[in-house]
This record gives C-alpha cells, structure tokens and sequence, in this order.
C-alpha cells in the first residue's frame, strides 16, 4: 500500500522544531537473550549528517512529509495509506511513538 499522508501530533512538532532535526529514521533492531528473541521497530529523530549516511550507505528510502523526512529501512514492511507519529514524553526521557508501520 501506498504512503498517502504523513501525521505528526503537536508534542512531535514542538519536539522537533526545539531540537532542530525534520528527520525520523524507523529502524528494525533485535535483542537476543538466550531463548527470547525480540524484534519491533525504533523510531528517532535523527541529524542531516546521519540522514544522509542513512540513505547512502545504509539504503533507506526517503519519504517525504510534511515536516520533513521519513527514512525507512530497505526490508519488506507493512504500511498504511498514513503513518502517525507522536511523542510520549516520561520524565526527561522522549520517546517516538508510530502507528501504521508494522513488520
């Protein structure tokens, strides 16, 4: 399915405009511990310089949206017509928040 809309909640938007960065890259990880293993996404913000080597040499695919950047990664992943980020914030730890990319 195509990429028709890319959403941002208002705590995202303030987020990024303090800490300058447009960019978001969705990463796949894996954690490994003796007979669990776990993989699920991670989502950040990520500066113009890793961006770049992001796209160059790790092959993601830009996705342009409204307030900049989506990097996702070159594997085979489940995406919605939108992609909605939003920002829960604990204490002084942020964490980026998606809905519409599944792998």
């Amino acid at each position: 399915m195509a990429i028709q809309r890319i959403e941002y909640d208002d705590a995202l938007r303030e987020y990024m405009k303090k800490k300058g960065r447009s960019t978001i890259a969705v990463e796949v990880v894996s954690a490994q511990h003796s007979d669990i293993e776990v993989t699920e996404l991670y989502v950040h913000l990520i500066s113009d310089k890793q961006a770049a080597y992001f796209k160059e040499k790790k092959k993601f695919r830009p996705v342009e949206g409204e307030l900049g950047e989506v990097l996702l990664p070159p594997y085979v992943l489940e995406l919605d017509e939108t992609l909605r980020f939003s920002l829960k914030s604990y204490w002084f730890i942020h964490v980026i928040k998606q809905t519409g990319i599944r792998l």
